[in-house]
């Protein structure tokens, strides 16, 4: 979909379905090379449900320039069985998803990134804006994502105060879920969330981890908190559920 096919979209469709079908991709807008200002107007799409199962062949959601991407009402998302997608979403549209409530990937062997934080001038604008990415967001659900090393990378866990629910098996080179490049020796966006560690995931309630061989951590400086109900871990040999332990009563099952 180019720019000037813009107006025979349904803008009003709330709820878009893809499934077994031979797609390469499905947003593409392309600025005019004759006339109008250059600048594109912003597009608001109210849908509240993406769903994308079974398509071999999609390798990009949205391409083109993004900014102007308003999903304001977008409530949940599931892709599923997605092998060549790489990303999902671009920087410019995590500031854009007020009402996620609901995150599903499973069996998108090729991502890399879920948010693709290339952009350094747009990921330096979100820092210094503070703005809260997710304020609504409260269940994650990542499973057989191979190529993942970290769900949420260069995004700290303070964008996501309402999670509750974390899902996440058989991603073998997963390593964190929240995480930074230089973790260890960086003074700006992760100082911040080791200052203020205690303050992080506070309405977690459910944890799930399943065969992740390669997974350290949640977070850098994790602390399991009191009203966590549930904390499963099976076949996690890199985790280490006791260096994480906030005092307090927390049922466990490893395995």
């Amino acid at each position: 979909m180019q720019e000037n096919e813009i107006a025979w979209f349904p803008l009003q469709l709330e709820r878009l379905c893809f499934s077994d079908v031979r797609v390469k991709g499905l947003f593409q807008f392309q600025m005019g090379e004759e006339g109008g200002s250059g600048e594109l107007l912003p597009l608001n799409l109210d849908i509240t449900s993406l769903e994308l199962t079974d398509l071999p062949e999609l390798n990009f959601i949205w391409k083109g320039p993004t900014g102007f991407l308003n999903l304001q009402k977008l409530q949940e998302v599931q892709v599923s069985g997605c092998p060549k997608l790489k990303t999902i979403f671009s920087i410019t549209v995590v500031t854009s998803l007020p009402m996620l409530k609901e995150l599903y990937i499973n069996n998108c062997n090729e991502l890399e990134q879920i948010f693709d934080l290339g952009d350094a001038r747009q990921l330096q604008t979100l820092y210094s804006s503070q703005q809260l990415c997710f304020p609504t967001l409260y269940f994650i659900s990542v499973k057989k994502c191979n190529k993942l090393k970290c769900l949420f990378y260069k995004l700290s866990a303070s964008h996501f105060t309402t999670l509750k629910y974390l899902e996440i098996e058989e991603c073998s080179q997963l390593h964190k879920a929240f995480g930074f490049e230089h973790e260890a020796d960086d003074g700006g966006e992760e100082q911040t969330a080791k200052k203020g560690e205690q303050l992080l995931l506070q309405e977690l309630r459910s944890i799930t981890l399943k065969k992740l061989p390669n997974f350290v951590e949640i977070h850098h400086g994790f602390k399991l908190k009191e009203n966590v109900d549930r904390h499963t871990v099976e076949e996690c040999p890199k985790y280490s559920s006791s260096l994480y332990l906030h005092t307090g009563k927390i049922h466990m099952s490893i395995f």
